[in-house]
């Protein structure tokens, strides 16, 4: 990669003024619309800055509902994450009545595993 840091070469050709008088024009067009521009800048920060009684109102009116909406938005969060824990609860409740009923039911099967053969003959005796 080459750097810019040496002597420009200078490279003169004859329509050298002809290009000068037409970059200088192109650069006078720029300063002149940098200018209009930099002046309407100035217009809308004197606009935005100037505390007028329109302006005033309907920021304070604006401001007064998006603390509404804010709070309300607040409001129905912490209801969701109630909602969320109570949801959350109950299935903890269901899994443990579950895993009760699943450990009765596998140290039934794995201590008594001759009761059920057991059960049906006593019950096939009784039944004559």
């Amino acid at each position: 990669m080459e750097t810019m840091d040496g002597p420009v070469p200078e490279v003169r050709t004859e329509g050298e003024p002809a290009v000068a008088e037409q970059l200088g024009q192109n650069v006078d067009q720029i300063i002149v619309k940098v200018d209009e521009l930099e002046q309407r800048l100035n217009e809308v920060e004197q606009f935005y800055s100037k505390p007028g009684k329109k302006q005033s109102n309907t920021s304070k009116a604006s401001s007064v509902m998006k603390e509404k909406d804010k709070d309300k938005q607040i409001t129905s969060f912490k209801r969701r994450q109630l909602d969320a824990s109570r949801r959350e609860a109950a299935a903890t409740k269901r899994m443990q009545d579950l895993m009760r009923q699943f450990s009765v039911l596998l140290r039934q099967h794995i201590i008594y595993p001759f009761c059920e053969r057991h059960i049906s003959a006593m019950s096939t005796k009784f039944a004559t």
